[in-house]
């Protein structure tokens, strides 16, 4: 949440949402993070597995940690 703030994105109040069939009928492309995630895509949407960096695995923890995984996000929506 702290890494978000610092960005000024503010999730306070927010909460995992279900991927529903309208959600999944309002969006061109489907994207799951990581490989543990299994959601299909419906007919006529791109499917992508963005495999994220995971910095815990180089020894980077905390806050740290947190920055790479939202700045590896924040590159690839820009790029979408």
């Amino acid at each position: 949440m702290d890494a978000l703030a610092e960005l000024g994105i503010d999730i306070a109040g927010e909460h995992p949402k279900p991927v529903t069939a309208e959600v999944l009928d309002a969006v061109d492309v489907v994207i799951v993070l990581g490989n543990e995630a299994k959601v299909e895509a419906p007919e006529g949407k791109r499917p992508e597995v963005w495999d994220t960096d995971e910095p815990s695995e180089r020894g980077i923890e905390g806050m740290e940690r947190m920055r790479l995984v939202r700045d590896d996000i924040k590159a690839r929506v820009r790029m979408l």
